[in-house]
């Protein structure tokens, strides 16, 4: 391919990476943590990202174990941008991660047959944990939407 049409295909991959949430600046920091009171070591990572969008403005820092955001990223297909709903499905951004683990397995193991119990049982524990950690550290819906 000629170099004069890879320049204006950059720009528009990078156009749309930023307006869908995946340009600007980003700073991650990696930590890991060891297990060793039972003589074992093992490792947790978890990233806490700080994004710059395009407009300037920094979106909030997250820390949450890796892959959590990617995980979440199927709920915001119904219940809005970041959890946060502009629909009549409620907002699952900043609330606690308790009661999400605790919703979302209940869903997992009830014989319900709708939409949130097919989702669920598609997830492990340890998935759902990690997800519902992500959302907890989003902020919350600014009109009250977590009903």
């Amino acid at each position: 391919m000629k170099a004069s049409i890879n320049i204006p295909l950059a720009l528009a991959l990078g156009a749309l990476l930023v307006a869908c949430g995946g340009g600007g600046s980003t700073t991650t920091g990696t930590t890991s943590s060891g297990d060793n009171d039972s003589g074992t070591t093992g490792t947790a990572n978890t990233t806490t990202t700080t994004t710059t969008t395009a407009s300037g403005s920094i979106a909030p820092a997250i820390t949450a174990p890796d892959g959590s955001r990617l995980l979440a990223s199927q709920c915001f297909q119904c219940h809005g941008m970041n959890g946060v709903s502009a629909s009549g499905i409620e907002s699952i951004a900043g609330e606690s991660a308790a009661s999400l683990v605790e919703e979302m397995l209940e869903m997992k193991y009830s014989t319900k047959v709708d939409i949130m119990h097919y989702q669920a049982k598609g997830y492990s524990e340890d998935e759902i944990r990690s997800m519902a950690q992500y959302l907890s550290a989003l902020p919350k819906d600014p009109n009250g939407g977590n009903d």
